[in-house]
């Protein structure tokens, strides 16, 4: 079967996608991934064939404007973001309907979905998503996009829900109904999410359930596989091993406490490195630090205890460490727990914040604003990590979500499956 993959985003929304297309390709399906130039490799890496979709949004971030809104965090990034894809919203049509022709499935994520159901319609094929957080309304937990998440009573977590789909369509209806009257399509008057459950289409969720557990009031389309993982050989087709060098320098000592923040830009870095070394150097501890965590030319300078590393094997390295820090991403938050770190999240935007907050109420972890990291914010979520107690209970953690195995095939097999007998989501 011919299907398309439509990722967009930072490299945390676009692995999982290659990845997916890679264990379909193995399962002789005729795979085209849709990404930004930058994932063209990554997608080539997975012997895929490649498409490309305008506008490099980690390239924007680290531009003044949007280091500027990294600093503010929280919805003023989202609105930051929804922005600069209104403004190219012709070049992303255009992008999404040429890597869309002859498939015979479809399958978006959350940047792409609205895009992907117009296709779908246009084309009668199946639609299906990749989720990687839980925002499926439910009475069982609350919108990770408008609160903190947690527990509240039922009917105000199912309300939280639908709300925050509401917010996100009255801010995407517009482009997704000009681009379906490109296309020929009625214009859709509601969230994408509720036209594919008219179908039953799956929502696949590349979480770990003993991260977030299934909702019991969730339809049976909607399935929490296990944490994906990358496969070897994919991580190894785009360079991201351990050097000689950095083994070598584990291997000279305690284990190390990791500090990244993935794909986030760090506006001024030698504060922030700074901090680093006072506070890593209090704890008697060395530390590795990813490069956006060090100026220019500072990497050549910076104490015997801290170390710097560019793209690299969260897997390998992980379960080498005593603790992380990093930004919350789902990808570096199921890396760290699966090797059994208490792991300390400084959010920035979108879902960060709401994992955080999740780690600190499973007790494996603890939640700082990006914005508010500093050297006592950084030594008091240390310490907190480094406690026999947050240990043991990411340790257990980590045991579990090892057990549980690589989500990702009996995803690939859930979709190959449905799309045996799947029918296009009807028009209403």
């Amino acid at each position: 079967m011919r299907i398309t993959l439509f990722a967009h985003g930072l490299r945390g929304d676009v692995w999982p996608m290659a990845a997916l297309g890679w264990h379909l390709a193995a399962r002789d399906h005729d795979v085209t991934l849709a990404v930004p130039d930058e994932f063209r490799a990554l997608g080539e890496g997975a012997g895929l064939r490649t498409a490309r979709l305008p506008f490099d949004l980690a390239s924007w971030l680290a531009t003044p404007e949007g280091q500027r809104l990294l600093q503010r965090g929280g919805m003023a990034v989202m609105r930051g973001v929804a922005s600069q894809y209104s403004r190219r919203a012709d070049a992303l049509d255009e992008a999404h309907e040429a890597a869309a022709s002859g498939a015979e499935a479809l399958v978006g994520a959350l940047l792409t979905v609205d895009r992907a159901q117009a296709l779908g319609d246009r084309l009668r094929v199946p639609v299906a998503t990749v989720f990687q957080m839980p925002v499926v309304p439910s009475r069982e937990y609350a919108s990770l996009l408008l609160t903190k998440g947690g527990r509240r009573p039922g009917l105000l977590c199912r309300a939280s829900n639908d709300l925050a789909y509401r917010v996100w369509w009255y801010g995407n209806a517009k482009a997704t109904n000009a681009f379906r009257r490109k296309l020929g399509l009625p214009r859709s008057p509601r969230p994408t999410y509720y036209r594919m459950q008219e179908n039953a289409a799956p929502g696949l969720h590349t979480f770990s359930p003993s991260l977030f557990p299934r909702p019991s009031d969730w339809p049976d389309n909607l399935l929490v596989t296990g944490a994906w993982e990358m496969p070897a050989a994919l991580r190894d087709s785009v360079g991201e091993r351990l050097p000689a060098e950095l083994q070598s320098w584990l291997d000279a000592g305690d284990p190390p406490v990791f500090l990244g923040f993935g794909s986030m830009p760090v506006l001024d870095p030698q504060p922030l490195l700074d901090d680093i070394a006072s506070v890593t150097r209090a704890l008697g501890r060395r530390a590795i630090v990813s490069e956006n965590c060090v100026g220019k030319g500072a990497a050549t300078a910076l104490p015997d205890h801290l170390y710097a590393v560019g793209a690299v094997d969260h897997d390998r390295l992980f379960p080498q460490c005593a603790a992380v820090v990093h930004h919350g991403g789902l990808g570096s938050t199921t890396a760290s727990l699966r090797a059994g770190q208490p792991t300390m999240v400084c959010s920035v935007f979108g879902d960060q914040p709401w994992w955080g907050e999740q780690l600190r109420r499973l007790g494996v972890g603890a939640h700082v604003p990006f914005r508010k990291l500093d050297r006592r914010t950084l030594g008091a979520g240390l310490r907190s990590l480094l406690e026999p107690a947050t240990e043991a209970r990411a340790r257990s953690l980590g045991e579990t979500m090892t057990a549980e195995g690589d989500g990702l095939p009996a995803a690939a097999r859930f979709l190959e499956d449905w799309l045996v007998t799947a029918e296009p989501t009807p028009l209403r």
